[in-house]
């Protein structure tokens, strides 16, 4: 009898701690998941909330794979990443789909899917590292709508299993979608205020907080820095001709000529009026000039339909500049201003030699 009240007090205290551990463990794994709620909730940006699922997320859960892949059929997404990452800096585990059809059938009933990798069809959305022998493959949703995945990979095959609590999971998921869509939202709104309405492209006040980055990027690089300034020739003659609607379908269309020919790391913004006005990052003087001539020559070459029936011919005189060798020490609001105010006065210069021209400061 006392063998057997001992067997059973042994089983009871080895059921005790096993109970005792899996609720530390819990415990642990419910501080975790506090902590990257917590980071997700008070990240600033869209590269932000990215940069910490990528990052953080396969840190703190010691994963041995993450893949991160967002719905992107307008190209948006790239597009708000790019310019926040000017400086080419790479997100690896994330991917951009043009639909959803990628990722149909991965998550049953709209749920998550945990389990081994050969019953995922793991390969249709990502490459995982090798050794990776169970996975987790998230859902991300909003307004019940899909808009990607976090999928999350492990060389343990026990680690995601069929039989797995997904009830953490799924909060997390659930918080780092409505993060991912409050940032979206927030870079729109942004982008509303520093676009401008009639050509939408950036408007001047865009353009004088990217100024100033370029300018402290290129001293601190030693890389060259152009500015470019355009004005469109005779452009109060067609507004008076024919009406504001007029001039407005060519600003319109003179900007998408300009920006057309511009690489996508350059940043071209309405200045004000008929004035555009353009940075190019790493450009020496001679590069520039040659890149406004084949704008000036297009614009020049272009058919301005600015009314139904009325064709017109527009031109535009272009001045170039590049940031000054000289003055590194100072303000880098007065540098960007010295280099602005050249390219403006080259164009004074090419309105009084003519007009239809490019002239460098």
């Amino acid at each position: 009898m006392d063998n057997a009240l001992t067997a059973e007090n042994q089983h009871l205290r080895q059921q005790l701690q096993s109970l005792l551990a899996e609720a530390r463990q819990n415990e642990e794994k419910l501080r975790r998941f506090d902590l990257i709620e917590r980071r997700l909730i008070g990240t600033h940006s869209l590269a932000e909330v990215i940069q910490l699922l990528l990052r953080d997320f396969r840190d703190v859960f010691k994963l041995d794979s993450l893949t991160l892949l967002l719905i992107d059929p307008e190209y948006e997404i790239a597009r708000l990443l790019e310019q926040e990452s000017r400086d080419g800096a790479a997100l690896p585990g994330l991917r951009l789909l043009e639909s959803g059809a990628e990722l149909a059938g991965l998550y049953p009933q709209g749920r998550p899917y945990l389990g081994s990798t050969g019953g995922a069809a793991l390969g249709r959305t990502c490459a995982p590292e090798a050794g990776i022998a169970s996975v987790a493959l998230l859902p991300l949703t909003r307004q019940d709508a899909l808009i990607g995945g976090l999928h999350l990979g492990s060389a343990n095959a026990e680690r995601f299993s069929a039989d797995s609590s997904t009830d953490f999971l799924e909060r997390l998921t659930a918080i780092a979608s409505i993060c991912l869509e409050n940032a979206l939202n927030h870079e729109r709104l942004k982008s509303v205020g520093l676009t401008d309405a009639l050509t939408g492209i950036n408007n001047r006040r865009y353009f004088e907080c990217r100024c100033l980055e370029e300018v402290a990027l290129a001293r601190r690089t030693g890389a060259s820095l152009a500015c470019m300034f355009f004005d469109l020739d005779h452009f109060k003659r067609i507004n008076d001709t024919l009406g504001h609607q007029a001039g407005d379908e060519v600003l319109r269309k003179a900007a998408n000529v300009i920006k057309l020919l511009l690489r996508s790391c350059d940043i071209v913004a309405r200045y004000g009026g008929e004035e555009f006005v353009a940075l190019l990052p790493q450009t020496t003087l001679m590069h520039a000039r040659e890149i406004a001539e084949r704008i000036r020559a297009n614009i020049a070459a272009h058919c301005f339909e600015a009314l139904p029936g009325e064709s017109l011919i527009v031109t535009a005189s272009i001045g170039v500049s590049v940031l000054a060798a000289e003055g590194g020490d100072a303000p880098l609001a007065d540098q960007a201003a010295r280099m602005i105010a050249a390219a403006d006065q080259a164009v004074y210069q090419a309105k009084h030699g003519g007009r239809n021209r490019v002239v460098t400061a």
